[in-house]
């Protein structure tokens, strides 16, 4: 007798949940995937600590969490949170210098950085794990002995006056913006958070000061804090380390306030409110006011109502508003989480005829919710829910030191250490009364509409952001209507998902340390390699479909993205299950074709790999939806321009250097009279003519990655003629002077990209430019966020196109025009000669160190060591070793070699260098020793050749 996937489920749970209580330490639950050993402890002064040994770690990490942010600041200083965090890096008793934490973590191989949320406030810093200790030491004294300086209250407020300007024009934020203004003035959410120049009272410093310490002195209590330490170290000697210096952390009694007012007032909804936005990218928001379901961890009543309203399978809401050509998607969780009171939301990105049919969507969305109702509340579901994440949990993979101490920071605020590593996983307390308790909340009477539209037309502009909006409050006859709309036939529950993995033990072939060719024959190439050192049943399938067609023109890349489109939108329901049992996969098109990645569970790759192959190849395509799709990508390359000036000085830089590649005017122009008819003809000629190349790689043998491939050759390649694509190419530069490019924007800010090439793709020139990134970067920022505040966007970063080196300078400003921050970049370029000569030794090998860190960090999973194998299959480096010939080329580096290497990239004869200026208008002169170009002209069929030199 076969047993059904629900009782399959059921069972596999039950057979887990045991296993893992039982295989973990009697202190914090852990997942028996997890080698680290953790230890939890509160200092004298009420600091709780989590401490993290891994001694096979590549980096130290550290993070600490104030149960303090932006909805505890003053009225008279809203902002203010946030301004803190700015200010308390600045130097502290023991290490005075402004940028001596940051120059400390960027000098060992670490990076740093810090948020401020409603709640909360978190900073966070990794390093390389040699150099732990000095890291904390410096880390702890922004907590007990911060400086504060008054002479630096005046960069900081411009620092974040830059931060809010730098994002004026950014659609989440103009929303945030406008959602404030409708929930109750009396709660804290409804305040500015960000903060300005107007709301910190930047004119009078001393004040501002004078708040900034009081509320320092009111909430950075060591009670208030979570630290968590992650080393190489034994736990005994994190422990020491920990309470040297931590324990000077003050204490006094204070506690985060609960906000008791609620949310929205009695008498505000039901609303709708329609909000003017900057990108063509029409949204539809619902949001239901309920109970925090905080309390409810074991039961997790909205995620269990959010995986079914969400859900994209046949008979889901999402399946029925696209087949009416209503939504292109939609998603559903909560916000605004306040302990007391939190905020369900269905997100829904709208076609054009979703916007003139709004009152259509909401009355499928409410004939969805009366299905849930009647026929969602099953324990098959809450059994896959709890199946998946005991799975998820069980065979858990590393995340990034870094990523890992800042959450479990936060999350310590709310959970004891023994159970915070696994409270997000725990299902085990099926409610379906609280679950039907909570449905009964998702009505109109209880409803936020929010549409965001860049045509609406709105009566009231949001305070600080500027978006337009107008509110109206809903037609009671709309409401009863909704309230009385019967369930809709087109809707059916999801049925058991017949992608839940059943066969999780690992495959007996030997760990291969790299990939092995298998089969190599004209058009298809197959690489293999059994990997299990992650010990998870897990495997990646990567399969790359070449073709010339693919970027012959600006027509066919954009037929290439419509194809993809098609093919995703057509499989949308089928791989949505799982994806949900934990099978995910890619398709994009790129430069030479299309990539198909899968990832996940091994147990039923090859049942979703043949759907795909199926769809490319077989399926047939609905001429309704490639209008919708056309109208999206049309919208995607219109809203281009509006992207934040510095991301378009990048795009443009791309598109200038790489070959072949159109911009999004061009794209525009072909795409207009691109038909259905054109996209079948394109379909067909694509696949004529392929070069197919695939990686199987993780828990998988021989045998099973030969039949996958056998799969892919039997539905693409079969009557196909074989072929071979030639990588694209990056264009040299030659020009006797230095080139501008530049361009105007419709933005407050301005922007600069400066870009230096190096010389060849050969390793040694590849690492002089990551090290130039490495020495100079913090001096960049330092010199021009810190001393000239030039901007909050500043950055200094190696920027490699297809092995050809280079490093990019960028800089978005309020204050200064293009060519202002040209010549403060160019001026600092000049000097990088000098600045590197200045370096003593020990400087120079503390860089080196640094960039060796960097470069010898571990995968902390499957997918990133495929990734890496699969670029390594697209440069063909068969010898897979691409890491080991950087570290050898650094280790011979010296810091003559360095100096003498910048020298000859024209440093001091600035021709090597390209910029892109943004600006709100063209310059009026050109600066000496600089020209100005056109598009495009600084290829002149100059290029790298294939390969690695």
């Amino acid at each position: 007798m076969n047993a059904s996937p629900r009782f399959v489920a059921s069972l596999f749970f039950l057979c887990l949940l045991p296993s893992f209580l039982h295989a973990v330490s009697p202190d914090i639950i852990k997942s028996p995937n997890d080698s680290r050993d953790y230890h939890s402890l509160r200092l004298g002064n009420g600091l709780q600590v989590m401490l993290i040994s891994d001694p096979e770690g590549d980096k130290a990490a550290a993070a600490m969490d104030v149960a303090v942010g932006s909805a505890h600041d003053p009225e008279a200083y809203q902002g203010l949170a946030h301004f803190l965090e700015h200010m308390l890096f600045l130097g502290t008793k023991r290490f005075p210098e402004p940028d001596a934490y940051q120059r400390f973590i960027s000098e060992h191989g670490g990076s740093h950085n810090a948020y401020t949320s409603l709640e909360h406030t978190n900073y966070f810093f990794d390093v390389a794990p040699d150099h732990l200790e000095a890291a904390l030491q410096r880390f702890a004294e922004q907590f007990t002995s911060p400086l504060f300086n008054p002479e630096y209250v005046k960069r900081e407020v411009n620092a974040v006056h830059s931060e809010f300007t730098s994002k004026l024009k950014d659609d989440g934020r103009r929303l945030y913006s406008v959602l404030k203004e409708l929930i109750n003035p009396e709660h804290p959410y409804s305040k500015f958070s960000v903060g300005n120049l107007e709301t910190l009272n930047a004119s009078d410093e001393e004040a501002l000061r004078e708040a900034m310490l009081d509320f320092y002195e009111a909430h950075y209590a060591a009670s208030n804090m979570r630290l968590v330490v992650l080393g190489k170290e034994p736990l005994s000697q994190l422990e020491r380390w920990v309470r040297q210096y931590f324990s000077a952390i003050p204490q006094f009694d204070t506690s985060p306030s609960i906000h008791q007012r609620p949310l929205f007032l009695p008498e505000t909804l039901p609303l709708k409110v329609e909000v003017q936005s900057i990108y063509d990218k029409p949204s539809m928001l619902l949001a239901f006011p309920i109970p925090s379901a905080f309390k409810h961890q074991t039961s997790k009543p909205v995620s269990y109502l959010a995986n079914l309203i969400g859900h994209e399978g046949e008979g889901s809401l999402l399946a029925s508003l696209k087949q009416r050509g209503l939504v292109d998607s939609l998603s559903a969780g909560s916000q605004f989480d306040t302990k007391l009171e939190e905020i369900f939301t269905i997100s829904m990105s709208l076609t054009a005829r979703g916007m003139a049919e709004q009152e259509s969507i909401l009355l499928e969305v409410f004939a969805y919710i009366k299905r849930l109702q009647s026929e969602g509340i099953k324990r098959l579901y809450f059994d896959e829910q709890a199946t998946m994440l005991d799975v998820s949990f069980r065979y858990q993979e590393k995340s990034e030191a870094i990523h890992l101490v800042s959450g479990l920071a936060n999350a310590l605020q709310d959970y004891s250490p023994q159970e915070v590593l696994y409270k997000g996983y725990e299902l085990s307390d099926f409610q379906p009364d609280l679950y039907r308790q909570y449905l009964k909340l998702l009505i109109p009477e209880n409803m936020l509409v929010v549409i965001q539209n860049k045509e609406a037309e709105g009566d009231k502009l949001s305070k600080w952001y500027e978006a337009p909006y107008r509110i109206q409050k809903l037609n009671p006859e709309l409401i009863s209507n909704l309230s009385q709309t019967p369930p809709s036939p087109m809707h059916s529950m999801p049925d058991a998902n017949p992608f839940l993995p059943e066969q999780l033990t690992l495959v007996r072939d030997s760990n291969q340390s790299k990939p092995e060719k298998l089969l190599n024959k004209t058009g298809l190439t197959v690489w293999h390699q059994t990997f299990l050192e992650f010990n998870t049943p897990k495997s990646n399938l990567f399969v790359s479909v070449r073709s010339p067609e693919a970027m012959a023109s600006a027509e066919n890349q954009n037929l290439s993205e419509l194809m993809v489109g098609m093919f995703r939108d057509a499989l949308n329901t089928f791989s949505y299950p799982a994806y949900l049992a934990g099978l995910n996969y890619e398709l994009y098109n790129h430069l030479r074709g299309i990539t198909i990645k899968i990832s996940g569970y091994s147990d039923k790759q090859s049942v979703l790999l043949n759907r795909l192959l199926s769809t490319m190849q077989f399926g047939t395509l609905n001429p309704s939806r490639f209008e919708l799709i056309k109208d999206r990508l049309q919208r995607k390359l219109q809203n281009a321009a509006q992207a934040k000036p510095y991301e378009r000085t990048f795009a443009k830089l791309q598109n200038h250097l790489l070959n072949p590649s159109w911009d999004e005017m061009q794209r525009l122009s072909a795409l207009e009279d691109t038909s259905f008819d054109d996209l079948l003809e394109f379909r067909q000629a694509f696949f004529e003519e392929i070069d197919i190349v695939l990686l199987s790689a993780g828990n998988v043998t021989r045998a099973n990655s030969l039949n996958l491939s056998a799969q892919v050759e039997s539905l693409l390649l079969k009557g196909a003629k074989p072929t071979n694509v030639a990588r694209a190419k990056v264009a040299k530069r030659h020009e006797e002077k230095a080139a501008i490019i530049n361009f105007e924007v419709d933005h407050s800010d301005s922007a600069l990209a400066l870009y230096l090439q190096g010389a060849s793709r050969n390793f040694k020139d590849q690492v002089i430019l990551q090290m130039l990134a490495q020495v100079s970067g913090s001096d960049f920022y330092n010199e021009m966020r810190t001393e000239k505040q030039l901007g909050y966007i500043v950055f200094a970063s190696y920027m490699p196109l297809l092995e050809v080196p280079g490093m990019v300078f960028i800089i978005q400003s309020p204050t200064s025009k293009p060519l202002e921050l040209l010549s403060h970049t160019d001026d600092f370029v000049n000097r990088i000669p000098e600045l590197i000569d200045e370096l003593d030794d020990e400087t120079f090998t503390r860089h080196k160190a640094a960039l060796q860190t960097k470069l010898e960090q571990k995968y902390k999973n499957l997918y990133q060591l495929s990734n890496y194998h699969w670029q390594e299959i697209d440069r063909l480096n068969e010898n897979f070793d691409t890491r080991e010939r950087l570290i050898e080329a650094l280790r011979v580096l010296n810091k003559g070699q360095l100096s003498s290497e910048i020298l000859a990239l024209n440093i001091k004869e600035p021709k090597n260098r390209l910029a892109v200026l943004a600006g709100q208008s063209k310059p009026d002169e050109t600066p000496a020793g600089w020209m100005i170009i056109e598009p495009r002209n600084i290829l002149d069929q100059k290029f790298f050749i294939d390969g690695i030199d």
